[in-house]
């Protein structure tokens, strides 16, 4: 630790500051990491698709629409210069683009020049609080604000009209919210999709009591009510780390396309953000509390929670798993330890591919992601070459 951060740093601080410059190294940490993880959370709003365009443009941006934008919310957002689309990566094979997310930022100011340089409607980087709109849909709220590498997560699953999903951590229902908008694109306000063939499904789950009663809610006031009145979403709570009876009843209805688990972790920026809003002389109990043993056991959960969705997934789906955390046993080590688990439960390896004995599947990893396939599947990529594994 440099002697200008040895000055600022309490005693209580320095075990955590002391444990990521460790595995960082003390330049990348206090000039990069660290710097990053204290700035203010920018948020992106997701536009509730489900809702009237005109509506939920004055939620979001507080003026009417301009000229000739009625009924094309796209358009007048990403034609307006207060506000950035987010550029997703491309994904292979992409769906339409009436499937994607409409997720927006307002930009930074340039240094040395006010937010009013660049920010027409409003000199914060943040969006107004999403409020009830009108809609075809029924009364729905307009938009969900959220930091925007959850869309990105949600975007990386790549869900597709009438698809089988499980959010296995859900509260408090954001991404549940976007992942839903492209299960059902038909319902979409703006759309010009038909019905799907398939008629989706998504569960939410929550082990939470008090968090799982907050997503139900959400999850209510965003999204069609037919979906839920046909149990086409439905939320559960259930520990997802334990066997058991209800742990069987959820997997008894598997066979998801595409599983999220975004695990619970020790999100280091909200330990640094809850300690610099203490008052001074004061440290909060996040920073503290915080002990590496933490994401020891937190790493144990995730695991078990990992495993879980490779059971639910069927064969061809993906699984997504994502942290908040920059700490690599909450990360890397997680899947060394999935992997570990998945041939202790009698699955052999060759090279980069598991293989069930049982079942007559296997494991295909690619980066980000596990895909199950079949043993058709498996032949033809045995066949291909090294470069084309990678």
């Amino acid at each position: 630790m440099t002697k200008t951060k040895r000055a600022v740093a309490t005693p209580i601080e320095q075990p955590f500051h002391k444990h990521f410059v460790a595995i960082y190294g003390e330049e990348r940490w206090w000039k990069a990491l660290y710097p990053a993880l204290a700035e203010s959370t920018r948020y992106a709003a997701v536009v509730n698709r489900y809702a009237t365009t005109s509506d939920t443009w004055k939620a979001t941006h507080g003026p009417p629409l301009p000229p000739n934008t009625e009924g094309d919310d796209s358009g007048a957002l990403k034609n307006n210069t207060a506000f950035h689309a987010m550029t997703f990566p491309s994904l292979s094979d992409a769906a339409d683009p009436e499937h994607y997310l409409q997720c927006f930022t307002r930009p930074l100011a340039p240094s040395g020049l006010s937010n009013e340089a660049t920010v027409s409607v409003s000199t914060s980087t943040d969006f107004p609080q999403p409020t009830v709109v009108s809609s075809l849909n029924g009364r729905l709220i307009s938009h969900w604000n959220l930091d925007g590498a959850s869309a990105l997560v949600a975007h990386l699953l790549d869900v597709r009209s009438g698809d089988s999903v499980l959010d296995l951590c859900a509260a408090p229902g954001g991404k549940s919210i976007t992942l839903a908008q492209n299960i059902w694109p038909s319902l979409h306000i703006d759309t010009s999709i038909t019905s799907a063939a398939r008629p989706g499904r998504l569960v939410s789950n929550e082990v939470d009591g008090r968090r799982h009663k907050r997503l139900a809610e959400n999850l209510k006031a965003y999204l069609p009510a037919d979906l839920l009145k046909t149990g086409r979403i439905t939320t559960t709570s259930i520990d997802a780390t334990q066997s058991g009876p209800a742990l069987n009843a959820l997997m008894s209805g598997g066979d998801f396309d595409k599983v999220l688990v975004d695990a619970p972790c020790s999100s280091e920026r909200h330990i640094i953000h809850t300690s610099a809003k203490t008052a001074s002389g004061k440290m909060a109990s996040e920073m503290s509390s915080w002990r590496t043993g933490t994401s020891k056991r937190l790493a144990t959960t995730q695991a078990d929670l990992l495993m879980t969705a490779l059971r639910a997934v069927k064969v061809g789906g993906q699984v997504m798993y994502a942290t908040c955390s920059l700490e690599p046993m909450e990360n890397d080590s997680v899947v060394e330890k999935m992997l570990q688990l998945v041939e202790k439960e009698d699955v052999g390896r060759a090279d980069e591919i598991w293989m069930d004995r049982v079942a007559g599947s296997a494991w295909w990893w690619t980066m980000g992601s596990a895909v199950l396939l079949s043993d058709d599947e498996v032949a033809k990529n045995l066949t291909m070459d090294q470069g084309d594994m990678e």
